[in-house]
């Protein structure tokens, strides 16, 4: 029963983001880029003391993905599109929740970003966990403040995300995973995001604890990406994460 509730969640979470993504542009434009993506995902995070409060993270992520297409063109090859880095510090009030405050840097190329650009981004976040009925739940608020390295990016860019997230448990090792998680801008700096939605990303996978320290979650991502004036864009994602939780003994 347990897992047929996790099923229907997941295939729901599917179905929604589909009728989303499938549906016309704000523009009135039918049509939809549709590309294929490889995402690589570390993330470190652990204590800075064996009792202290006091929590570190960090994460690396290499994504490739299809070049530029169009629904009348078939899409180029595989090109590493984007590089992205997170480092925070955080306090961990108890083990529901968790608040990290930090910096991100992203490097993008075609076809995340039209031409070469680096954005710097500061970002706050409120993490929310706790076991239900149905496994592991978790609820991640992160606020961004965004600035890119363009003649047009004076103005800074705020979005606000939000992730639910669930892990059913399968046996002590093997999980079930799947999270949605949506970007909406709260502003138009005028170099690039429109207020307003700006992405989704639905995960399906299957999570593997090697022991207490090393453990993966691997799956398949759907990231929309909504566009002002042109097509936009969908992308079937291969998604790869490899999470080490560093003990302090």
């Amino acid at each position: 029963m347990k897992t047929t509730r996790f099923l229907n969640f997941l295939v729901i979470s599917v179905i929604c983001k589909s009728a989303i993504a499938r549906g016309p542009n704000y523009d009135g434009i039918e049509g939809m880029e549709q590309l294929f993506a490889l995402w690589g995902n570390v993330t470190v995070n652990g204590r800075f003391s064996k009792d202290s409060p006091w929590v570190y993270w960090g994460d690396i992520s290499l994504r490739s993905a299809q070049q530029f297409s169009t629904p009348m063109d078939d899409a180029r090859n595989m090109v590493l599109g984007a590089v992205v880095t997170h480092d925070a510090i955080g306090y961990k009030f108890n083990d529901n929740h968790v608040l990290h405050v930090g910096y991100a840097f992203q490097h993008s190329n075609d076809p995340y970003s039209k031409t070469p650009v680096n954005e710097n981004r500061a970002w706050e976040q409120y993490t929310y966990s706790t076991p239900t009925f149905m496994g592991g739940f978790s609820a991640r608020s992160r606020l961004e403040q965004r600035t890119v390295n363009i003649s047009e990016g004076r103005n800074v860019g705020v979005r606000f995300r939000q992730q639910l997230k669930l892990s059913y448990p399968l046996d002590d090792n093997w999980s079930l995973v799947g999270s949605d998680e949506i970007f909406v801008n709260a502003n138009t700096p005028g170099w690039g995001p429109v207020a307003g939605l700006d992405q989704n990303r639905v995960f399906v996978g299957v999570g593997y604890k090697f022991d207490k320290v090393w453990r993966t979650e691997v799956g398949y991502m759907n990231q929309y990406i909504n566009r002002d004036l042109v097509y936009d864009r969908d992308f079937d994602t291969v998604s790869l994460n490899l999470f080490i939780d560093v003990p302090n003994e």
